[in-house]
């Protein structure tokens, strides 16, 4: 299902006289099986609009929609489940809970969803195989490396089988060796499930493997620009 934002706004007010964009006249059409990058310099507005596409925040004015619905008047609660069905993220610093292994970082969103415990086992294993971490499932996030714990994070996010991944930032913690394996890994997983992608990233190596790249300044899309991968 496409997700859609329509002239979204989202001002942030520190006073009457102080009032500055997050975003700007932003329209944005996001398909399945996108892979695609806001890109811009830190304040630039990418990670708002990431947010606004999560519905973790609503704009200002605009409307966000996804097959049709309209998430902008959704309830708080309504937006969490619909994160919860259709979304995964994957985080800069991987949130990975520290009391949990790895397996258990993994199952834990299933069971908010409410998966019996057969699918859970099964989308967990899965899930830990397609990041070739099918034999640390047992490990808890400080015996791993930060590579493997992004992995665990991706594994996380892909174990529901969402329409859609926001990810913010996610190889910025990593060396370059670390950083391009990530990188082909979501490449894979878009190409062999169609899992769309929609990153913040300041990486080089992603912003030329993405096929869709949006620059952002001062909150608006000011390039749009399509690469031959």
């Amino acid at each position: 299902m496409q997700f859609e934002l329509n002239h979204v706004n989202k001002i942030y007010v520190s006073s009457e006289e102080n009032k500055v964009f997050g975003a700007k006249d932003v329209n944005i059409n996001i398909h399945e099986g996108d892979f695609l990058a806001l890109v811009g310099p830190s304040g630039s507005g990418k990670t708002t609009i990431l947010n606004l596409i999560a519905g973790l925040i609503i704009p200002t004015s605009g409307h966000l929609k996804h097959g049709g619905k309209d998430i902008t008047s959704m309830s708080l609660e309504e937006r969490t489940q619909h994160r919860l069905d259709y979304m995964g993220f994957v985080f800069q610093d991987y949130q990975l809970l520290p009391i949990l292994t790895a397996w258990e970082n993994v199952e834990f969103p299933l069971q908010l969803k409410g998966f019996s415990k057969k699918e859970i086992h099964e989308r967990v294993d899965w899930a830990l195989a397609q990041v070739g971490l099918e034999k640390m499932g047992n490990r808890f996030p400080k015996q791993l490396s930060g590579g493997q714990q992004q992995r665990v994070s991706i594994a996380r996010a892909i174990a529901g089988r969402p329409q859609l991944i926001l990810a913010d930032e996610p190889t910025a913690n990593l060396d370059s060796k670390t950083a391009q394996e990530i990188i082909e890994l979501f490449l894979r997983l878009n190409r062999e499930f169609k899992l769309t992608f929609v990153f913040s990233t300041h990486d080089q190596r992603l912003i030329d493997q993405v096929r869709t790249v949006l620059y952002i300044k001062d909150g608006q899309i000011s390039e749009a620009r399509k690469n031959n991968v």
